[in-house]
């Protein structure tokens, strides 16, 4: 027997309210399912998909081509593995919206991965987005094929922040 979710009060089913506390009760589809929520691209503002470089996950602008990667994939990341993007099957079906134009890159983006602001940051001989907190990276499109150029800066950039916050007391 179904039940108010607010006062627990017994209910036939097809009201819409409760009779008791007077809550406004919502049908919900028995088999509805939510399916994969989309993050947006930090340039675009449009959704952006998953895909695959090599066999690391990473996510990938259908619009501008940006790429975003979380911190663990770059740390497992090594020079010689494959650097080629896969996208993935949501891409493949990705329709530029109707309203949707070209943007210029606004001065700081927002993390697709955790939502805090990224900064700018050089890593090796490259300008790149970095998370101020997750260290997730995220790349302007073209900028995927010189990878292996910052990852040993990524790297070492990651380890020193990490060693730096440690906990020691500096003298």
């Amino acid at each position: 027997m179904p039940e108010c979710p607010r006062c627990k009060d017994p209910l036939n089913g097809d009201e819409k309210f409760c009779p008791n506390c007077k809550k406004v009760l919502l049908a919900q589809p028995e088999s509805a399912s939510v399916g994969i929520k989309l993050t947006n691209c930090p340039v675009c503002k449009i959704p952006i998909y998953p895909g695959k470089m090599g066999s690391y996950d990473m996510l990938h602008c259908a619009e501008c081509g940006g790429t975003a990667y979380k911190r663990e994939v770059l740390m497992k990341m090594q020079l010689g593995d494959v650097k080629k993007i896969s996208i993935g099957d949501m891409e493949r079906d990705h329709r530029t919206p109707p309203f949707f134009e070209k943007r210029d890159k606004p001065p700081f983006l927002i993390c697709p991965v955790c939502g805090k602001k990224m900064a700018a940051k050089k890593l090796g001989p490259m300008q790149t987005d970095l998370c101020t907190e997750c260290s997730a990276l995220f790349l302007d499109g073209g900028k995927e094929k010189h990878i292996n150029d910052i990852l040993g800066s990524y790297k070492m950039a990651i380890m020193n922040a990490s060693r730096d916050s440690g906990g020691r007391r500096r003298r």
